[in-house]
């Protein structure tokens, strides 16, 4: 399951050619009208602060003064919430050009270059435990998923390396430059989450955060920031992964969201942090101590690359 279908367009330049910009607050944005027009949704319903764009095989939803959307009831994150300052509903099109249209039209990122080898990051190791869950320690989790990673991708084809195989530690910097040593290749940084929050739960998948965009657990707009120039590949590798991983792990949906993690700022090829639930959950840390889940998990995340692979094509 890949959460984007392919919108009919007519052949066009750049997307915005064809979006009326409209400035509020020194920010340019998008109105709700101009994004149904010309993503092609037959109808736009309103239901109180909710918005639900349609389509035979589509549906998008908004919420006003929400940065959350929902895409073929998938959520996402974005930096910047959906406003309507005046009497129609706005989007920045900083997000619309970063988050919603590489969703919406894959195969239309530019500059997609092929790849036929996954780098498998299983995060933590030897001293460097991460999270302490109820029954066990993050980096044995993301050790063993990301092992049973790289062996249902081999069987699907693709080519892994791994940035560790044993509990050892690697710096997040060795784990950069040995991750861009890699050619023709995607990265996968496998994580399992906590919270003092013994009720958050669920699974949610980072893209690096774009320049000019807020990340979505705060801080300031990275403006001066730049960003990998994988923006639109990005988002489409969280979303293939997102969306099955939510199609058929039957857990809490907590987002694609958009982060500056150490791990993913230096990478020169398309990446994700992927945290596969909460050890620090009850029902989560029951699920993620169950070699059962991890093997489900890691066959969800190597289907799911299998469609971003398709989704986005080699540019001619």
């Amino acid at each position: 399951m890949f959460v984007s279908v392919p919108v009919q367009q007519q052949k066009m330049e750049a997307a915005s050619a064809e979006w009326k910009l409209i400035s509020y607050r020194g920010l340019k944005y998008v109105s709700a009208a101009n994004v149904k027009s010309f993503y092609r949704f037959t109808a736009i319903e309103e239901r109180g602060k909710k918005l639900i764009f349609k389509s035979p095989n589509l549906e998008m939803e908004w919420e006003i003064n929400s940065k959350d959307i929902y895409i073929n009831k998938v959520k996402f994150v974005m930096s910047f919430a959906v406003i309507k300052p005046t009497h129609r509903a706005i989007v920045s099109v900083v997000d619309l050009a970063k988050l919603i249209d590489p969703i919406l039209r894959p195969s239309y990122i530019k500059h997609v270059s092929s790849f036929d080898t996954v780098v498998i990051d299983a995060g933590h190791g030897d001293h460097d435990s991460g999270a302490v869950g109820l029954l066990g320690y993050e980096k044995k989790y993301c050790l063993d998923t990301a092992l049973r990673l790289e062996r249902a991708l081999k069987k699907r084809g693709f080519k892994t390396h791994m940035t560790r195989r044993t509990d050892k530690y690697l710096s997040l910097g060795q784990r950069v430059r040995e991750a861009n040593s890699v050619k023709n290749a995607i990265f996968i940084s496998v994580h399992f989450n906590s919270s003092d929050n013994r009720l958050a739960n669920g699974i949610e998948t980072y893209a690096l955060a774009p320049q000019g965009t807020v990340s979505t657990n705060g801080g300031r707009a990275g403006g001066y920031r730049k960003g990998n120039n994988r923006d639109g590949e990005n988002i489409a590798l969280a979303t293939a992964v997102h969306a099955m991983a939510m199609h058929r792990m039957g857990v809490e949906d907590r987002g694609v969201k958009r982060a500056r993690f150490n791990v993913l700022t230096g990478i020169n090829k398309p990446a994700i942090l992927f945290e596969g639930g909460f050890v620090t959950h009850s029902g989560d840390a029951q699920r993620i101590n169950s070699w059962e889940y991890r093997e489900k998990l890691a066959n969800t995340i190597a289907e799911a690359v299998s469609a971003f692979r398709k989704a986005v094509g080699k540019k001619k």
